[in-house]
């Protein structure tokens, strides 16, 4: 990401960054994130603050991300995702309330 700012768009920093963003969008994004994602590999970056970095940027995703398919060891026996899967020690110790007794 740090190159294609460089290179693109002239950015060579967080603040002109942020400024950037707020100028193309209205939205701030805290300096301290944008630190993050121009210097680190990011493991995450929610969809939302990806549409505004593309929206000020006015580019598409894959000018600055590749995203490749990942590498699973497959088990013998597929697992399902769901809450039977979750062991008795994480799960929530309480059930829902029961609605009838909350009737007058």
């Amino acid at each position: 990401m740090k190159t294609h700012l460089a290179t693109k768009h002239g950015i060579y920093g967080a603040t002109a960054f942020q400024r950037l963003i707020v100028k193309k969008t209205g939205v701030l994004i805290s300096l301290q994130n944008l630190c993050n994602y121009l210097e680190k590999k990011p493991k995450m970056i929610p969809l939302q603050t990806m549409e505004l970095l593309i929206t000020a940027l006015g580019c598409r995703i894959e000018d600055f991300c590749h995203i490749t398919p990942g590498s699973y060891s497959l088990p013998s026996i597929p697992k399902k995702l769901s809450c039977k899967n979750t062991p008795l020690s994480k799960r929530a110790s309480k059930n829902f309330p029961d609605p009838e007794d909350y009737k007058p």
